[in-house]
């Protein structure tokens, strides 16, 4: 092959290269570097080259040959197969033949469209209104565009729609032929760089979407009418999922989505609202399957599970009513049952969520606004705050060491538990109030479970609440370890001496910071009994010396001991309490002693004093021997002393109810006065060598629970005050909406204040002169430097 310039004879040379090029678009076999020489030599030509005719001389031939493919295609009865073949066959043998024109390509196609790249017209205008100049192979594709496709295009979609239609009846059809001519459609489209997918959008994909709305719109009503929602889901759902993977074969990815947009409308937008309204239904029949159908279906449309949120919402609130309600009237304020009854609910919704929804984030929060009103809102918790309470009442039953209903290794899980019910509470400083104090006793009585559970605990509150609102019960916790190391150093102090406690066998001091236990000074004046005198005052001394500026105060009322029995036949040991303590004492001196005479030496008075003889009375240890009668007298002190053991057996069975209003009776005292005269019960026998006196004594009584809420009524109100001064400072100026609402934001963690107690804090405070309202704007505030 010689690269100079020659003169050549163009229809000798061009009839070779005709007769190679119809050997390549019919796929006969044609050896291409003999065309490429010949294209070179009539591309530089001397003295004339002729580009432009060879251009023209191919095009004439390619257009020819597109007309009598069309005359071949339209001789086959099956239009789609014979057009596919025939498609496939001449964009094959293009493809050869545009590398073979590569040199007319590079040169002077190239140059011709950059010199007319601004003039060239839409390609779908008629070629013989303005010549266009292609690339070769996108000279074949307009050729077959604008002479075979064009001619055939109804025909091509309605055959292909017709095919799909038999694809989704179930009749079988061959894929790779519809995803054939699919796909021609899409090469076609390469003719326009800027638009490559114009002809299958245009000539294609409208019309296919359309027929497929058609076709489940129509299946679709009459299936629905037919076989009703719970079929009909599992139907749209089988649809859908073929639908997409007929998609993944057929079409180009562009169309994926809006296929999925328009059988969603058609499958799950058009029958919503009746899905919808199956909802309860599947809820109060517990159809998971169904539910999970559903979501997954109304999930695809846009807001299509709001109402089933609002449905599930409402659902739970009323089923936790029905089943606060099933709780017997003698169980309502019992913690165990209360919480329990919560978390079975809790518990079986949070697994439908889990299960059914997938726990899905708004299906979450659904049930999360479902139990808030539930705990906050039910008719054991209406115009109170018994929530809280139950809620750490139950927290104390489990972490005491007397919780004998679930094994140690499951603790940890029911706190978690009781943790999720405690994000639901809206008066949260009402059950720290109650916590603190419930674990308080179990760290003085060393009543606690284990230290382990407690911590994690704490760790749940803090991480619900923040470090300030279990800094407290923290600092609880480190006293307790720290009065362990003062102990020891205590006992380290006095040696080896044995009568360093004056006769008292052992000794342990709880060193409790004020303020930080939920605590109060006893109001009762306690004689410390001679026995113990001596190594309380050694403690004392050992105290003030190591920490000189701190006071000691003692909770007598608070502590316990161990006491041994030397005058019956066994000996038992004793747990009561250190006022116990202090009347069993006084029997190592006198066998009999008058209640009077108690009372001046343990320095106990009225309730307290009768509280704790009865407790001893109750407990055998002690027994009552009525004042000195008259002669005669002696049946009726019988039939008394009878009256009052009857007594006794009731106040047993009550459980102590109403144990502060009427101690004496209930104990078995009957109408203790100054005069009786108690007595060691030298017949006293127990199965247990340990016995336990102090229970009694240790229950919460009504008393102590109004005083409890009226200590949050005051810390609320303190709360508020501070939060309003705190605003107003920051503010300067505010009007009372503002006020009232920046204050219930500041408050909202730890209680849900009513409108009326904040008015009331700005009226004490604009009394205390922190605020003023201003001039002329009777709701407007000014804060007061």
């Amino acid at each position: 092959m010689t690269l100079s310039p020659q003169r050549v004879d163009f229809d000798k040379i061009w009839a070779g290269i005709a007769d190679s090029v119809n050997k390549m678009v019919t796929m006969k076999g044609q050896k291409g570097m003999p065309v490429v020489e010949d294209i070179y030599k009539l591309c530089t030509a001397q003295p004339t080259p002729y580009p432009d005719k060879l251009y023209n001389h191919l095009k004439e031939l390619l257009q020819n040959h597109a007309t009598s493919l069309l005359e071949k295609i339209l001789a086959h009865q099956d239009l789609l197969p014979s057009y596919l073949q025939e498609w496939e066959t001449y964009s094959t043998g293009m493809n050869y033949c545009d590398k073979i024109f590569r040199y007319l390509n590079t040169n002077w196609i190239k140059k011709k469209l950059d010199d007319s790249r601004n003039k060239l017209i839409s390609i779908y205008s008629p070629t013989t209104a303005n010549p266009e100049v292609h690339e070769v192979f996108n000279l074949a594709l307009v050729i077959w565009r604008d002479s075979v496709f064009l001619k055939l295009k109804d025909r091509i979609l309605s055959n292909l729609l017709s095919l799909i239609t038999k694809d989704r009846d179930g009749e079988h059809i061959s894929a790779s032929l519809v995803a054939g001519v699919i796909s021609s459609y899409v090469k076609l489209g390469t003719i326009n760089k800027s638009k490559p997918l114009e002809i299958y959008k245009e000539h294609f994909e409208g019309k296919f979407l359309e027929a497929s709305g058609a076709y489940y719109a129509s299946e679709s009503s009459n299936f629905i009418m037919q076989n009703g929602v719970s079929s009909y889901m599992k139907k749209a759902k089988t649809r859908i999922d073929e639908e997409d993977i007929r998609a993944k074969k057929y079409l180009d990815s562009s169309s994926f989505d809006r296929l999925r947009k328009e059988i969603d409308s058609v499958l799950i937008d058009k029958h919503k609202s009746l899905l919808q309204t199956e909802c309860e239904n599947y809820l109060s029949s517990d159809k998971r399957e169904d539910l999970t159908m559903m979501y997954t279906l109304l999930s695809r449309i846009e807001d299509g599970v709001k109402p089933m949120l609002e449905t599930l919402q409402d659902f739970v609130y009323s089923f936790g009513l029905d089943s606060l309600r099933a709780i017997p009237d003698e169980l309502k304020l019992n913690e165990t049952k209360y919480v329990t009854t919560l978390l079975s609910v809790y518990n079986k919704f949070n697994e439908l969520v889990t299960t059914a929804f997938n726990s899905d984030t708004q299906f979450v929060a659904s049930l999360d606004k479902a139990m808030r009103r539930l705990v906050n809102e039910n008719p054991i918790n209406k115009n109170s705050t018994k929530s809280p309470e139950l809620l750490a009442k139950y927290a104390d039953f489990l972490l005491c060491k007397t919780n004998k209903e679930f094994e140690f290794e499951k603790i940890d899980t029911i706190l978690n538990q009781i943790l999720v019910i405690f994000k639901y509470i809206d008066d949260k400083d009402v059950f720290q109030k109650f916590y603190s104090k419930n674990l308080a006793k179990r760290l003085i009585q060393g009543t606690s479970i284990s230290d382990d559970a407690e911590s994690a605990m704490i760790g749940g509150l803090k991480q619900s609440c923040g470090y300030e609102y279990t800094s407290k019960l923290q600092r609880m916790f480190g006293d307790i370890h720290i009065s362990q190391d003062l102990n020891d150093k205590f006992k380290e102090s006095l040696g080896n001496d044995n009568t360093g406690f004056g006769g008292v066998g052992d000794m342990n001091v709880l060193v409790l910071t004020a303020g930080s236990w939920p605590l109060n000074s006893p109001q009762i004046a306690f004689n410390v009994p001679e026995e113990l005198e001596k190594a309380v005052n050694l403690f004392s001394n050992f105290y003030s010396n190591k920490h000189s500026g701190r006071r000691l105060t003692w909770l007598h009322h608070l502590g316990k001991a161990d006491l041994k029995s030397y005058y019956l036949k066994k000996k038992y040991e004793f747990q009561v309490t250190n006022y116990q303590m202090g009347i069993l004492l006084m029997f190592n001196r006198s066998e009999k002693i008058t209640v009077e005479e108690i009372g001046n030496s343990t320095g106990l008075k009225d309730k307290e004093l009768t509280r704790t003889i009865v407790s001893l009375i109750k407990a055998k240890i002690l027994k009552r021997e009525a004042a000195a009668k008259k002669k005669g007298d002696e049946a009726a002190a019988a039939k008394d002393e009878m009256k009052e053991d009857l007594k006794d057996d009731s106040g047993d069975k009550e459980d102590g109810k109403e144990e502060g209003k009427s101690t004496a009776g209930a104990g078995g005292g009957g109408g203790l006065s100054v005069k009786d005269v108690v007595a060691l019960n030298k017949a006293f026998v127990s199965k247990r060598m340990r016995f336990k006196v102090t229970t009694a004594l240790t229950r919460e009584t009504p008393k102590e629970n109004e005083e409890a809420y009226k200590s949050i009524s005051e810390e609320r109100r303190s709360f508020l005050q501070a939060a309003i001064v705190r605003i107003m400072k920051a503010r300067k100026t505010l009007n009372h909406a503002n006020l009232v609402q920046e204050t219930i934001g500041q408050a909202k963690a730890r209680f849900k204040p009513s409108v009326p107690s904040i008015k009331k804090c700005i009226e004490q405070l604009i009394e205390l002169q922190y605020l003023q309202r201003v001039e002329g704007e009777s709701n407007t505030y000014a804060y007061l430097a």
